[in-house]
């Protein structure tokens, strides 16, 4: 469905297919707009897309490396796509690295806010709780220092939603 040969793709009824996260939730929001994840104002929309933009560059794209230029079953596949690209264990060590320096910054973040783009949940935190979890597939833990970070992830792990 999707020649980029990635996940997820969203097929509607009159067979348009919808790729990428950000173009899938924009499209969800504007279905079902209660309750709010991409933000009720302009700067509340650019802070969301703005965070959510810094989880997925310096986040989940270190992970990224970090998990598929090391996991065995991903041997020949380090990369997404159409095309086999072979691991190179550097990049699975600075990613490692690139996480665990941006969970400080997601804790800095936090120290005062609530969520990441400020009292309200919403798609910012999701792609940051995504992050924490795939962290943990490869042991890198939130620091023990970074108390915000864990009373976040505290708060937003109990979420009805975060368990389905």
């Amino acid at each position: 469905m999707n020649p980029d040969c990635v996940v997820p793709v969203l097929q509607l009824d009159d067979g348009t297919c919808i790729s990428e996260v950000s173009a899938i939730c924009q499209y969800v929001e504007d279905l079902h707009p209660e309750p709010p994840l991409l933000g009720t104002s302009p700067v509340q929309r650019a802070l969301v897309s703005m965070w959510n933009g810094k989880v997925e560059q310096l986040g989940l794209l270190a992970m990224m490396d970090a998990f598929r230029n090391s996991a065995k079953g991903l041997a020949g596949r380090a990369l997404p796509g159409p095309e086999a690209y072979d691991q190179i264990p550097e990049l699975a060590a600075r990613g490692r690295k690139r996480v665990e320096h941006f969970f400080g910054r997601l804790n800095d973040q936090l120290a005062t806010n609530t969520f990441l783009a400020g009292d309200a949940f919403s798609m910012a935190d999701i792609s940051a709780m995504v992050l924490v979890d795939f962290a943990g597939w490869v042991k890198i833990a939130i620091p023990d220092e970074a108390t915000h970070l864990e009373r976040w992830y505290t708060v937003v792990a109990k979420r009805p939603s975060a368990s389905a």
